[in-house]
């Protein structure tokens, strides 16, 4: 992971994606589920900047993407680390409009 304390700004067709943030919990069967489990089965996020090749994706969209896609991104805000992934428009599996 990198460790940022600047803008990112993606480049060409890439996303940049605040990831949402994991939280354990009890599955319907009854197994608990650790933060690491949840965040690696549910990739899911927050659209924060796009490429200047993208047209069709606003900052705000929400989006569902490949679990191990991507640059995993690190940036300390208001003193606290938020993840992000800097994803290729084609590891973008679905939109969440």
């Amino acid at each position: 992971m990198k460790n940022m304390t600047q803008k990112i700004v993606p480049r060409g067709a890439r996303v940049l994606v605040k990831r949402d943030e994991a939280k354990g919990g009890v599955s319907e069967h009854g197994i608990v589920t650790p933060d690491s489990v949840e965040k690696e089965q549910k990739a899911y996020g927050t659209v924060v900047a796009v490429g200047s090749d993208i047209k069709d994706v606003k900052v705000g969209d929400r989006c569902v993407y490949g679990a191990y896609a991507g640059e995993d991104i690190e940036q300390e805000e208001n003193g606290k680390k938020v993840e992000y992934k800097l994803l290729d428009s084609e590891d973008v599996i679905a939109f969440l409009k």
